[in-house]
């Protein structure tokens, strides 16, 4: 078999990791073609610059730009320096338990954080009517009802950042981890 071949060949079966790892990333909310950028640079053996990686998946360069911005942002992906190199060049997390730290714990305090902005603004204006005799009473019942249903939501908010801190701190992540990768070697 000659190298061209051969090169087509490994490509297509790189290419059905490469589109698990996308599909897995928009279930969780992250752009397709993000999820093959990162995913290009997963299986790659050298880290890559814009360039490379526009040629190899055929995106612009300001959806390339913007795909390695938030990437580097969830921290899933790191600029790396090479000597001589005057582009950055960019390679991914290989260690999928970082990656999964780094990614969801992310998510999880953003979740936190819209959701606690959102209970510490509207909690004092459900208070307002349920205290305010001008309102029909059937009103001030639900406008109570709800904040009653507000406050035991707050668990599941202090439940998502001590995760966090959690995960962050490695003391929650770090035994899972270390307790999977013992049973599996």
């Amino acid at each position: 078999m000659d190298k061209e071949q051969a090169r087509d060949d490994l490509d297509r079966i790189h290419a059905i990791i490469k589109d698990s790892i996308a599909d897995t990333m928009d279930i969780y909310g992250v752009n397709r073609s993000i999820g093959q950028l990162y995913a290009t640079l997963y299986l790659s053996d050298e880290p890559m610059n814009l360039n490379e990686l526009r040629d190899e998946l055929g995106m612009s360069k300001g959806s390339m730009s913007i795909g390695v911005r938030k990437l580097l942002e969830e921290n899933i992906i790191h600029r790396v320096y090479r000597k001589g190199e005057r582009k950055d060049l960019y390679e991914a997390e290989q260690d999928f338990f970082n990656f999964f730290t780094s990614f969801f714990t992310r998510r999880w305090e953003r979740e936190r954080d819209v959701n606690m902005g959102a209970i510490k603004e509207a909690v004092p204006h459900y208070e307002a009517v349920v205290e305010n005799q001008d309102y029909p009473e059937e009103i001030r019942n639900e406008a109570a009802f709800t904040l009653e249903k507000i406050h035991s939501s707050i668990a599941y908010y202090e439940f998502l950042d001590l995760l966090v801190t959690q995960f962050r701190t490695g003391n929650l992540a770090t035994e899972l981890i270390e307790k999977y990768k013992k049973d599996h070697s």
